[in-house]
């Protein structure tokens, strides 16, 4: 039995709609757009995607080095995978195939062109399953890195190269006895103790995180062995990347290998580098050899001396070791191994090597491949200061730093004064780093020129000029410090600083609800 019968017997002909529909449920499904290859013009301006084919295509932005993608199109959506860096992302292609919508930018197509043949990834490569390749890239074996590397992927050139710099550091440096777990926090140790393991576990951390950022600012780098370096040219040569032949650059600069890294950075600039690459190259490549056999410094420069590169363009060497970098900026030039060290105001040196020619070449990260030439200035100049400095004593590795610093312990007084900065009391810091300061800790003295940046204390400049006056010799390094500090500078930063924070302030308290309205009447 029909539990909805028929009002009128079946005629044979379907309703015109029923039909319609019928037709177009049996339609195949509408194919997706395919994607066109020639220019696509962000639409904010700056940047233009090229495709090449239907698997790859760059991203181009003037001044920088175009960065190239393998793609894939999956119905709308387009899978890009940045050989360069190593990441994918998603864009979605339009209807008509003529504009990509990517997460930060919007990209028509203005200048269409024939699609290039793409030739199949080979069975079993990397590029045949790009994006599980590069999710495994930080877990794979520098033998399978270089294999990746030699598809002309920069990413596992780049990972291979991080790869041979983490096996040099950790053969380089053993770890530090005070950074290994306190003897407290061993659960099997007779002095296993839950309280006072927290305290040294704080000890231990600040510890950490200051040797992290001292090291940071120093420039200092993993020196790569022969073998490696090598191989790596070798590489930048068989697949000249920009990125990945700037990084063998500085691995063979860091080594001492100057020609080689000026070799290197002449293919990153072939490659698509920006202007600075080409430049430093051109720098680097005008000295010959013989150039860089000059012998170890014995004596300060004297004079002035200007790059073309560099952080500072121009150096002035004067009296007692006293280098002018403009804006009346003043910092100590020393020897150390027979090359020039600047000690800057943010814990670490630049580093600069005597060329045969009289001009000195850089050597830190901040003046890598800058080639100072003398332009004049002063032909003599006295003799540099020693200052007499103590280092930080390793006095207090556990225990209550409070109660260590009481003790005269000067590690303990390092780690009260790092706490109250860490905690924003700058203030409150002070008389622990006056404590370090006036024993002839650099570090002490230095950390008083960081508080009086956030505070503008007006005591501290005098305080530092009195310790370093009290023996009369002007030897202490609190005179170095002194004498190397434009005060007048960090005070207007600390002033600048404090009328932002005003200002913030301010914006934050009208803009915030004001509660008590709703209760008046």
């Amino acid at each position: 039995m029909l539990l909805f019968p028929l009002r009128r017997p079946f005629t044979g002909r379907l309703p015109r709609v029923l039909v319609a529909l019928l037709a177009m449920s049996a339609m195949p499904a509408m194919a997706a757009s395919t994607l066109a290859c020639g220019s696509y013009n962000a639409v904010d301006g700056g940047a233009r995607l090229v495709v090449e084919s239907s698997g790859q295509a760059e991203h181009r932005y003037e001044g920088q080095p175009p960065i190239r993608y393998l793609i894939r199109q999956q119905g709308q959506t387009l899978h890009a995978a940045n050989i360069s860096s190593g990441y994918t992302d998603s864009y979605t292609l339009s209807a008509d195939g003529k504009r990509i919508t990517a997460t930060l930018a919007d990209y028509v197509l203005d200048a269409p062109a024939r699609c290039s043949t793409a030739p199949a990834p080979v069975a079993g490569s990397c590029r045949a399953d790009i994006d599980s390749c590069i999710e495994s890239a930080s877990s794979a074996s520098p033998q399978l890195l270089k294999q990746w590397c030699q598809e002309d992927l920069p990413f596992a050139c780049n990972a291979l190269l991080a790869s041979y710099e983490k096996q040099a550091q950790q053969q380089g440096n053993d770890i530090d006895p005070e950074l290994e777990e306190p003897e407290v926090c061993k659960e099997k140790s007779p002095l296993f103790n839950e309280n006072a393991c927290r305290e040294a576990a704080r000890e231990v951390l600040g510890k950490a995180l200051g040797k992290a950022f001292a090291d940071a600012l120093s420039g200092a780098e993993a020196v790569l062995a022969d073998a490696p370096l090598g191989e790596l040219l070798q590489l930048c040569r068989q697949q000249p990347d920009a990125g990945f032949c700037e990084k063998v650059a500085d691995a063979h600069w860091n080594a001492g290998h100057f020609l080689a890294a000026g070799q290197a950075l002449q293919l990153a600039c072939r490659a698509g580098g920006d202007e600075r690459t080409c430049q430093r190259a051109s720098s680097v490549l005008a000295l010959d050899a013989g150039q860089f056999r000059a012998a170890p410094a014995s004596t300060l420069p004297c004079g002035d001396y200007a790059a073309d590169t560099g952080l500072m363009s121009e150096l002035s060497f004067g009296d007692q070791g006293l280098v002018t970098l403009g804006m009346g900026s003043e910092m100590r030039a020393r020897l150390e191994n027979g090359n020039i060290h600047i000690r800057h105001d943010k814990g670490g040196d630049f580093v600069f090597k005597p060329l045969t020619n009289g001009g000195l070449l850089g050597l830190d990260r901040w003046n890598r491949y800058a080639v100072y030439a003398r332009t004049g200035g002063a032909s003599h100049c006295t003799a540099p200061v020693t200052f007499i400095e103590l280092p930080l004593p390793q006095d207090c590795p556990t225990g209550d730093a409070q109660a260590c610093c009481d003790a005269g312990k000067l590690q303990g007084c390092n780690a009260m004064g790092h706490r109250k900065a860490l905690a924003g009391d700058w203030q409150a810091a002070a008389p622990y780093y006056l404590k370090l300061c006036q024993v002839g800790v650099r570090a002490g003295c230095e950390n008083l020129r960081s508080v009086y940046e956030h505070t503008e204390d007006e005591d501290l400049p005098g305080k530092l000029l009195w310790i370093c006056n009290r023996d009369g010799k002007g030897t202490h390094v609190a005179c170095d410090v002194y004498a190397t500090t434009n005060w007048a500078l960090l005070g207007l930063g600390a002033q600048l600083q404090r009328a932002a924070d005003e200002i913030e302030a301010d914006v934050e308290t009208d803009a915030a609800p004001d509660t008590g309205k709703a209760n008046r009447k």
